[in-house]
């Protein structure tokens, strides 16, 4: 991915005001035909526990440079992406300039989805 990632899970615990801290994410759906049918499997709910799990795929330093930059986003996760009927899958690796995933209300990976999935 060459761009940012927006994120609406606000119930994840990689979620930093609708940016993803994660440094690597995962979006499943091997046989997605629409956004609907992917999830992002990094999803993790908020609470101590989980961030204490998923301490080692925090993006740090691009916390660090978000928190003191107003000139616009330092957050890049890389993007693995097993939605191989996604035009911006390229081997397995997602190639589009941002990419958004949408879970408003995510409890659970279950809940979450790749708006930019376009097949």
């Amino acid at each position: 991915m060459n761009g940012s990632l927006s994120c609406s899970a606000v119930n994840c615990v990689h979620n930093l005001s609708g940016l993803c801290s994660a440094n690597k994410i995962l979006v499943n759906g091997l046989s997605a035909q629409a956004s609907t049918g992917t999830q992002c499997e990094t999803f993790a709910e908020k609470g101590i526990k989980n961030a204490l799990m998923h301490l080692t795929n925090m993006n740090i330093p691009g916390e660090i440079r978000q928190l003191f930059n107003n000139d616009g986003i330092h957050m890049y996760p890389e993007v693995a992406c097993n939605a191989v009927r996604c035009r911006f899958n390229n081997d397995r690796k997602c190639e589009a300039d941002r990419v958004l995933i949408m879970g408003a209300h995510a409890n659970s990976s279950d809940g979450t989805y790749c708006e930019t999935f376009t097949p």
